[in-house]
């Protein structure tokens, strides 16, 4: 019993111990980790940022419009053939390209059968013309001095000439021997005869050919495009509430996409009808330079209309109640504008005084009552 109760002692002072060397440990390993945690981070200074300003100078303002489209020829005709026959081979040949001056034939047309049958029709109105001769110098003697000379001028290979003056008791006999009604139907013979020969109506450039020599050609088929050079014009589409600001013969400067070239043209159209859609009025600018060809994408920049007492602004400077920075006292303070146009990257304000300071870029983290160091970009 005894050795009992001194094992229940020995083992007490044990756990005992091993709790004093337990919570000596701890207190130990927590004084270590306090005395390695990094030292308090020292509150940060305020520091006044330098920010680029600008002084508003109000003042007139003209409103561009930038518009873009294709260029097309001012003069352009499609080359239709109104007869049937095989496209003949001539110099030079109806190639894309090709030049032609005023009046130069373009296209020649098989005609050599229509050709006989006028031919055929000449000489029936000569043969008629022939045989009422005799009863001319019987009954009307100074009408048929006319007729003879009108034979004379007579050519089968020739257009026929027009007919000699007549008076009524004359035409009246001439027209029942059906001279009068042979005359007309002949012309209009030789008029369909002209039609196998297609000539230039200006000086131009055939820039398309659907057909080559040799190809049968019918009527109503499209030979090719044919167009004046130098002359072009460019249509754009504008919103109808500039339209009232714009008047034909002002100028428009055009650009070319591709190649920056500048060029001047003038408003020489401007439709009465407005696109349901868009909304837009189609506007013709006429421009003339060799420099253009048809097919070029241009850009054109039409002044619309002009404000003035305002002030342009970068877009990104106005917040969506109308408001921007102004400094004063080399702190930001919030002012409300009016903006009343906007372009791509500027909006045209007013409400700003003469001589005051705005920031020249937006500012993150910008709010008002912020203190800066205010740099101007036109002192500097």
């Amino acid at each position: 019993m005894p050795e009992k109760t001194l094992l229940k002692r020995i083992r007490k002072w044990i756990l005992l111990i091993l709790g004093f060397i337990v919570i000596a440990l701890s207190f130990l390993f927590s004084k270590k980790i306090i005395d390695s945690s990094p030292p308090p981070r020292k509150k940060a200074e305020n520091t006044v940022r330098d920010v680029y300003t600008k002084t508003v100078k109000n003042g007139p303002y003209q409103v561009q419009i930038p518009s873009d489209g294709i260029l097309r020829a001012y003069k352009r005709i499609q080359i239709t053939s109104r007869v049937q026959g095989i496209l003949k081979t001539i110099k030079p040949l109806f190639k894309s390209g090709q030049e032609y001056k005023l009046g130069q034939n373009i296209a020649l047309i098989e005609s050599s059968e229509y050709r006989a049958n006028v031919i055929a029709q000449r000489a029936s109105l000569y043969n008629l013309i022939t045989s009422v001769l005799p009863d001319l110098e019987l009954d009307f003697p100074q009408a048929y001095e006319n007729w003879s000379l009108y034979l004379k001028k007579f050519n089968l290979e020739k257009p026929v000439p027009p007919l000699p003056k007549m008076e009524d008791k004359v035409r009246l006999f001439v027209s029942g021997r059906g001279i009068i009604s042979s005359y007309y139907s002949l012309q209009n013979l030789e008029k369909t005869l002209t039609f196998y020969r297609i000539r230039a109506p200006f000086s131009g450039v055939l820039v398309q050919a659907n057909v080559t020599e040799g190809s049968l050609i019918r009527p109503g088929q499209v030979l090719g495009e044919f167009i004046a050079p130098v002359d072009y014009e460019l249509m754009v589409a504008l919103p109808k509430s500039y339209i009232s600001n714009i008047s034909k013969g002002a100028e428009v400067k055009v650009k070319s996409i591709d190649t920056d070239q500048m060029f001047t043209g003038l408003v020489s159209r401007i439709n009465a009808k407005v696109n349901s859609q868009t909304q837009s009025v189609e506007v013709y600018i006429r421009i003339k330079d060799k420099k253009l060809k048809e097919g070029m994408y241009m850009e054109a920049q039409i002044e619309a209309m002009e404000f003035n007492n305002v002030f342009p602004v970068d877009r990104g400077l106005i917040n969506g109640s109308n408001e921007l920075f102004v400094v004063r006292d080399n702190k930001l303070i919030l002012l409300k504008v009016n903006p009343i146009h906007y372009t791509e990257t500027l909006a045209i304000v007013n409400g700003l005084s003469e001589g005051e300071e705005i920031i020249s870029q937006p500012l993150i983290g910008a709010y008002p009552g912020m203190e800066i160091n205010p740099v101007n970009l036109e002192q500097k």
